[in-house]
């Protein structure tokens, strides 16, 4: 039975919202209220559409949740079996009763109100039970921050705000709905970190002030490194603005604590010329912020997406150590390649997918390539078709591409905005638009845009030649030096480099027979050492070495 009163000390907004909400649930709450109890949504999905209304955002919920209040959890469960068919059920203590939602990819999560008691350490230690007869002001009690604890009457348009959440979601504020129940959950910290990011909003003084008490005192110590992914790639993926988590995450000692890589760029001056923005840490907060805005135009899909704004958040974690005084100037000559090693680092703090850290780590070390190539042919007269077919080569075999790394360097061209923190529109960039589209377009003409050069020549197209059929290791030693001659422009065509081609077996041959004499080694094992060089044509240094 619905408990008199439930709604008592929840601020109710009639009419306020007219959310549009999915039939079947419209269907769920019709057969609750007949008896005698109230469905509501809660959770994302009413923060989101109060948020599109409020701040103009345009969030589409993926994820319905309703609570039952005043209905035993068998009598939820039939109402749902009785009207919609079989469903599923998980949870052993408290039952989240799922049921399928058609056209939306997730199912809708059912439940009635609970009851969380910390009882022993960790996100599992928690005796969770059902309480329908809870009010609705206690049953948004347990939830993290004060946007996320509103809820939704779909049948009489009814908001309903225990917590000031609505009045939170107009003001652009981050605030802790409970104090105690939010430490119960360290991870609600980082929760923290990446809602402010994807909205925008700013982190009260208390909610600041409790989550910096919580890392200091190492609550934070034994969360898992999964968890903390999670929260870093909704940050990355769905953060409009990823510097208000960032910094966030700085003001509130995580950054220090956890992430020294990022933690030392903090203090790195720059040169006023190229960067009168500041200090690194205040570029590479411009430059995630840009790198956001450009993976929104180009519609990057999610890995894509990761992608442009780790690299954009790590481009400089090089400068750390490499950034000297000379002359009276700020300089951080080969930052690029130095910011390999703590890239590599930070990563290791995350379970990330291992493409999107290859991609990244082939980006960083040559991020102030494009404009460079463009300076070197527009303004000096260089030809650097070559240099870019090689660069496309380089990148590809990481799985990045030319593509991906002119939106590295637009953003971090973005980043420079001495005026305010927010980052540098396209057109206030000088010559951006100029070395952004000599690139691509000379990409496309030699089809490396978002791609690896094509070989010019197939271990199939060898063995033609050769006339056998009997291929071996040796043909990849043949394919590599040719490739490489092709990158750098010496090969006129197909039947030039299979002439060439036969040049490297004959050479290669003799250096695998002196080596294999010398040193009373396999073949195979010389031909593996010639694979493996960095550039096969430089084999006859083995014979020095």
């Amino acid at each position: 039975v619905l408990k008199p009163g439930y709604e008592r000390g929840s601020k109710e907004i009639l009419n306020g919202y007219d959310i549009e909400v999915p039939d079947k649930i419209m269907s769920l709450a019709q057969e609750v209220r007949n008896l005698g109890g109230k469905a509501l949504l809660v959770g994302g999905c009413v923060r989101d559409l109060v948020i599109s209304k409020e701040r103009a955002l345009n969030l589409k919920p993926k994820d319905f949740d309703v609570e039952v209040y005043g209905l035993s959890q068998e009598t939820l469960r039939l109402i749902l079996e009785t009207n919609f068919g079989e469903v599923k059920t998980e949870g052993k203590s408290f039952a989240v009763i799922k049921l399928p939602s058609g056209n939306h990819d997730e199912p809708y999560d059912i439940s009635i109100p609970r009851r969380d008691s910390k009882v022993a350490s960790g996100h599992t230690g928690f005796d969770i039970k059902g309480d329908p007869t809870m009010d609705i002001k206690e049953a948004a009690s347990r939830r993290d921050i004060t946007i996320n604890s509103l809820a939704y009457d779909p049948l009489n348009k009814t908001l309903y705000d225990a917590f000031e959440g609505a009045e939170h979601i107009k003001e652009g504020l981050i605030e802790i709905t409970d104090e105690k129940t939010f430490q119960e959950d360290p991870l609600r910290v980082f929760r923290v970190m990446q809602f402010a990011a994807r909205f925008d909003f700013q982190v009260s003084e208390r909610a600041l002030k409790l989550c910096r008490q919580m890392v200091k005192e190492g609550q934070l110590d034994e969360l898992s490194t999964d968890r903390i992914t999670e929260e870093l790639k909704k940050l990355i993926v769905k953060g409009i603005k990823p510097s208000i988590g960032l910094n966030f995450a700085k003001e509130a000692g995580i950054v220090e604590r956890y992430w020294p890589e990022l933690n030392a760029l903090i203090n790195i001056p720059q040169e006023d010329e190229w960067h009168p923005e500041g200090n690194v840490w205040k570029h590479t907060l411009q430059t995630i912020d840009a790198a956001a805005k450009i993976a929104d135009r180009e519609k990057l899909d999610e890995n894509d997406r990761l992608t442009l704004v780790f690299s954009s958040l790590l481009h400089d974690t090089g400068k750390p150590l490499t950034t000297k005084i000379m002359g009276g100037r700020v300089r951080s000559y080969g930052h690029e390649a130095a910011g390999i090693k703590p890239t590599s680092r930070f990563f290791e703090r995350f379970n990330l997918p291992v493409d999107v850290k290859r991609k990244v780590l082939a980006l960083i070390p040559v991020h102030l390539s494009p404009k460079f190539y463009w300076d070197q042919e527009v303004n000096k007269g260089i030809e650097m078709k070559n240099a870019i077919r090689r660069l496309a080569d380089k990148l590809g075999k990481e799985g990045a591409n030319i593509y991906m790394l002119s939106l590295l360097a637009e953003a971090d061209q973005r980043g420079r905005n001495s005026q305010d923190s927010t980052p540098l529109d396209r057109i206030q960039v000088k010559d951006l638009e100029g070395w952004q589209n000599w690139l691509i377009e000379k990409a496309q003409k030699l089809d490396v845009k978002d791609k690896a050069p094509a070989p010019i020549l197939n271990g199939k197209d060898i063995l033609e030649k050769i006339g056998t059929k009997n291929g071996g290791i040796w043909i990849g030693c043949m394919l590599k030096a040719v490739q490489m001659d092709f990158l750098d422009g010496t090969l006129s065509g197909k039947s030039e480099a299979l002439e060439k081609a036969l040049e490297y077996l004959n050479t290669f041959e003799k250096i695998v027979n002196a080596l294999s004499q010398q040193y009373s080694l396999t073949p195979r094992a010389i031909w593996e050492k010639v694979v493996n060089l960095e550039d096969p044509r430089k084999a006859d240094e083995l014979l020095r070495n």
